[in-house]
């Protein structure tokens, strides 16, 4: 092989072993929990929340919805769920929830990002989804 096509393999290799070690860590699970109690709308609320790169999201049957939460809200020590202290309930990510609640962004339409963030005193990660953002509180699981 010529040294020189030997370098260039070299250095590709080189720059493909840590992107691949980067892409394989799991993500931890990021709440968003607002500054101080505010409401957006009282709807009831039904579905799963996720992690989804990092992101605690509702799970949604064309997209997923990047969720708010009351300050208080915790993850559980196991990572596994969440606590919401205003409810006393502990919510395992992937079981069936309702709560109260509503959309500030949906279909990407809505309050601007900047909006929100300004608002309700968040930052919302560059990874988790915007065209769809809403408030959840009051949750519970729901049985069967």
């Amino acid at each position: 092989m010529q040294p020189a096509r030997r370098l260039v393999r070299i250095a590709a290799l080189a720059l493909v072993i840590p992107l691949t070690a980067c892409q394989g860590a799991p993500s931890s699970p990021h709440l968003i929990t607002i500054a101080k109690p505010a409401r957006a709308g009282e709807a009831l609320i039904r579905g799963e929340l996720a992690v989804v790169r990092g992101c605690v999201v509702m799970k949604g049957p064309r997209r997923n919805s990047t969720v708010l939460f009351d300050p208080g809200v915790t993850l559980l020590p196991s990572v596994e769920g969440l606590h919401d202290p205003h409810s006393g309930n502990d919510i395992p990510f992937g079981q069936r929830i309702s709560g109260g609640g509503g959309f500030l962004r949906e279909n990407a339409k809505g309050w601007p990002i900047s909006d929100i963030e300004r608002f309700y005193g968040v930052t919302i990660p560059a990874a988790c989804p915007k065209d769809d953002i809403m408030r959840l509180r009051n949750m519970e699981v729901l049985e069967g």
